[in-house]
């Protein structure tokens, strides 16, 4: 056997789904192969490192890098360096989103240079779908989705620190709050309210920008909502705005005109959110 098919191998022969007529030769070139005996001792140290650890921290920015040389044109020729590398690389990525739920999850980095994993998907499809029959049993169902927990508003605001966003009492055109909730993606806390005018419901959603939001067979596009940058899936008369920001991505789930009411709205709960260029926003990932 040479190196290039010891390679090929070294993950079945670590899983023990190596053929047992293969063995032998294979064990053979590993004896006298420091290169892929070193290759099966990192795959190996990486594997038992996992299984031991309840935590997994991560290089920061994983996913993204991982996302970013995934989408590289495939090289016709590697040296057997690169090669070397590149199998050390991809064999990390895979142990690591394997250990999380086999990709179900992106390695983001928070303060001090740790790394935790967190939902790289939020699903508003479920919402959007039973949204033209009603909208507060969509609201409500996606609320269940994601663990919500009715708490005063200023409780909503405090669970959530690392987002940037307001649940006033009162919203711009006669809105008042009804419900707050604390809800959970993955592992990050986030925040939603329920408001009414005259019976008119209207849907607010914070969460922390995410690597792709889900809208089933619903299609959003771009929008300007105001001063930001936004986009927008539109079912019926109804719009689920998202405009996001470094910290905070704020959903608007209503009835309301882009260009009159829902800026004000905006403001009122992201009042610190500054406006985005259409690069930025395209580097969120968002769409279905």
């Amino acid at each position: 056997m040479n190196c290039h098919s010891v390679r090929e191998s070294l993950g079945a022969y670590l899983d023990g789904e190596l053929p047992v007529d293969a063995c032998a030769p294979f064990e053979a070139h590993l004896a006298g192969c420091l290169a892929c005996t070193s290759e099966l001792e990192i795959m190996r140290s990486v594997t038992e490192s996992i299984a031991k650890s309840a935590a997994v921290q991560v290089p920061a920015r994983l996913w993204t890098e991982i996302d970013r040389r995934l989408d590289r044109p495939v090289q016709r020729e590697l040296t057997p360096r690169n090669r070397f590398l590149r199998v050390r690389r991809y064999a990390l990525a895979a142990s690591v989103l394997i250990a999380v739920g086999l990709g179900a999850w992106a390695f983001l980095p928070l303060g001090g240079g740790a790394s935790v994993a967190r939902a790289s998907t939020v699903d508003f499809s479920m919402l959007l779908d039973t949204l033209p029959n009603d909208a507060v049993a969509a609201f409500e169902k996606f609320l269940n989705r994601y663990n919500a927990r009715p708490v005063l508003a200023s409780e909503a605001k405090n669970s959530a620190p690392q987002l940037d966003f307001e649940i006033p009492a009162t919203l711009p055109g006669g809105f008042r709050l009804e419900k707050a909730y604390t809800l959970r993606f993955g592992d990050e806390t986030g925040a939603a309210a329920r408001y009414s005018r005259d019976g008119e419901f209207l849907g607010v959603i914070f969460h922390r920008p995410v690597h792709r939001e889900e809208f089933g067979t619903h299609k959003d596009y771009e929008c300007a909502i105001g001063n930001h940058r936004g986009h927008a899936v539109a079912v019926g008369e109804w719009k689920l705005v998202h405009v996001t920001d470094a910290s905070t991505c704020h959903c608007v789930l209503s009835k309301l005109d882009d260009r009159s009411e829902l800026p004000e709205i905006l403001k009122a709960v992201a009042p610190r959110s500054m406006p985005q260029s259409h690069s930025e926003e395209q580097s969120h990932g968002h769409g279905s």
